[in-house]
């Protein structure tokens, strides 16, 4: 009778055994997604929080092939404002950052665009063939 209980134990063992390692892969894998969604949500809290050390008002000047004023807005997120004034004549275009530097993808209905980051506050600004420097402080 033993080796019938034996037997019958040994036979449960192997046919539950697809189940038990099914439940074990499915139980590790529910952990590893656990961790991924955690860091997910932990990624968005940071991205939620983020406020750009660039923040702020700039006022400045353009010089060179044309000149005039510039006043460059960094909200909080990042985003940018950029305005140009020449001979009573206003011009707003947005763009972002990469790093410091100015996105040079966007540029203002007129094609100016300036080029150089918000560490030196200066570089130089283009818009067709005209081209020239610029330079701003923060306020």
């Amino acid at each position: 009778m033993t080796n019938t209980k034996d037997l019958t134990l040994k036979i449960m063992k192997n046919k539950f055994k697809p189940f038990t390692t099914l439940f074990l892969l499915t139980a590790f894998s529910s952990f590893q997604s656990c961790d991924e969604m955690i860091d997910e949500i932990h990624k968005n809290k940071e991205e939620q929080n983020y406020v750009s050390p660039y923040r702020g008002k700039y006022t400045g000047t353009y010089t060179g092939d044309s000149a005039g004023d510039l006043i460059i807005n960094v909200s909080e997120k990042g985003s940018i404002e950029i305005t140009r004034t020449s001979l009573n004549s206003n011009e707003s275009y947005y763009t972002g950052l990469i790093n410091a530097s100015f996105n040079t993808t966007n540029k203002a209905p007129s094609g100016f665009m300036l080029i150089g980051n918000l560490n030196s506050k200066m570089g130089t600004w283009e818009m067709g063939t005209s081209k020239g420097n610029w330079t701003v402080k923060k306020n």
